[in-house]
């Protein structure tokens, strides 16, 4: 769309797109060239950017004080042929149920404006978009079974900018999330309160969902959204500005790209009988052919949820000493045939 939510270029791989005051990358391993300087700069200009307006910073080009390109990867130029599917399809995430790794070292406030603001993506009813926290990984032949797909942490490791707040990756070609957003704690923009905070992290975690800025040039119009949206939290240049959550065309752009295709389990019971029997049971969900069991447990470094088992039943049991229950907490999703995940719902417990 437009001026309301854009979707990925899937063409520009490797482009670091500064909000002003925010900043989105994306990254694409395959695309390695070995001095791609010149040839990224050449194909700045080539986007139809004025030489005047391309400054160099070292490792990236700034351009009109909003984009920045970085010299580690070509930005391929758009499809001339007007392509939709070029431009935004590719870069969907494939699986809406997102895992989001929250690094310890964040201060509370920022960790409490993730939070929050993975909830408020939650609650957006006509989209099967969910984010779930989870730190929890478990090896599994050469790599993880089970690990984040989006990680939240500070930028000491890769700096940002004093004039931006944060930054976060697109989705790369295999339909997963922008693997990670960067939050600046040593943001100098503005006074930044819990407020700005929680309406950043909903922009930045809609950067690793394929949103680009509402108020750029990049991407194409999402069917049935206003052709401007003053009110879009996808709007660039707006970190110290931003005073709303998604507005009624953003929702209309994350519920026509990621429709809801099942709904969640509904009347989850957790039942312990008091000594090693854990039962939980659900409504049947219609459509659905089998159902994912997630816990939450902390132990040795692994926190957080984890996919945990499958059924094709609504109801799952397990042994659960008494003394392992404290704290315990379980989720259960509905998968249909086409292998889509509903939302998340928490079982109400009781523990006799």
């Amino acid at each position: 769309m437009k001026k309301n939510i854009y979707s990925i270029l899937a063409i520009l791989p490797f482009i670091l797109v500064s909000c002003s005051k925010d900043a989105v990358e994306i990254t694409d391993e395959n695309s390695v060239v070995e001095d791609q300087s010149e040839l990224v700069l050449q194909e700045i200009k080539n986007l139809g950017f004025s030489e005047k307006d391309i400054v160099d910073m070292g490792s990236y080009f700034l351009v009109g004080d909003d984009i920045t390109f970085s010299k580690q990867g070509r930005p391929q130029l758009a499809d001339k042929s007007g392509n939709q599917k070029q431009r935004r399809t590719t870069y969907l995430i494939s699986d809406n149920t997102v895992g989001v790794r929250i690094d310890p070292s964040l201060p509370t406030n920022w960790k409490n404006a993730t939070r929050d603001a993975m909830e408020h993506w939650n609650a957006n009813s006509g989209s099967s978009v969910f984010l779930y926290e989870t730190d929890y990984y478990w090896p599994y032949q050469g790599g993880f079974l089970f690990n984040p797909e989006i990680q939240v942490m500070n930028d000491n490791s890769d700096p940002l900018p004093n004039y931006v707040i944060a930054a976060a990756e697109f989705p790369t070609s295999d339909g997963m999330p922008g693997y990670r957003i960067r939050v600046n704690l040593s943001f100098n923009g503005c006074s930044v309160s819990n407020n700005l905070r929680f309406y950043n992290m909903i922009h930045e975690i809609g950067h690793c969902l394929t949103f680009a800025h509402t108020n750029s040039s990049f991407g194409s119009h999402i069917a049935g959204t206003p052709t401007s949206d003053a009110s879009s939290v996808m709007n660039g240049g707006t970190a110290c500005t931003l005073n709303s959550g998604l507005s009624t065309g953003d929702r209309t752009a994350v519920d026509t790209l990621y429709p809801l295709q099942i709904n969640a389990p509904t009347n989850v019971q957790a039942t312990h009988d008091g000594d090693e029997e854990l039962e939980m049971t659900w409504n049947a969900v219609p459509g659905a052919v089998s159902y994912r069991v997630y816990n939450n447990i902390k132990e040795s470094g692994k926190t957080g949820w984890y996919h945990y088992r499958n059924t094709t039943s609504n109801r799952y049991s397990r042994e659960l000493k008494r003394k392992y229950r404290n704290g315990y907490r379980m989720r259960v999703t509905a998968i249909d045939a086409n292998g889509n995940e509903s939302k998340m719902t928490e079982a109400n417990y009781s523990w006799q």
